[in-house]
């Protein structure tokens, strides 16, 4: 016999070819997002971090590259979206993906800054399944 859903793990965070990324509700609510906040990754080499770069109030509301707004601006929940060609192309060539790494995390942690940082597992593209 045969699963009909299979791998029933959802994605966190969307990296596409074109540079736009998607962080899920419960990325923004993991690593306390606000409109306007850059986002980043942090890598050690083999492990991959998702971070809040710089708050918005610290950002002098400039743009940033990775900044990250609503995606539904009129109250749409807090699914966010930003968008970074050297970002999302770094993380599809480590997820080897083409032209879509839909990417689950892992739980907070905090680094020896008292950043939060939330483990992204490269390795599995749900995208690909």
């Amino acid at each position: 016999m045969k699963s009909i859903l299979g791998m029933t793990r959802r994605s966190d965070v969307v990296f596409r070819a074109d540079g736009r990324f998607d962080l899920t509700a419960r990325v923004v609510r993991a690593l306390d997002i606000s409109p306007g906040d850059v986002v980043d990754v942090l890598s050690d080499g083999c492990e991959y971090y998702l971070y809040v770069a710089c708050h918005v109030e610290n950002t002098s509301h400039s743009r940033y590259e990775a900044q990250v707004f609503p995606s539904k601006p009129k109250g749409g929940g807090l699914h966010f979206r930003g968008s970074s060609s050297r970002l999302c192309r770094v993380m599809l060539s480590v997820s080897n993906a083409v032209g879509k790494a839909a990417l689950p995390c892992g739980e907070v942690v905090t680094d020896e800054y008292g950043r939060r940082l939330l483990p992204i597992i490269v390795r599995l593209n749900l995208a690909a399944k």
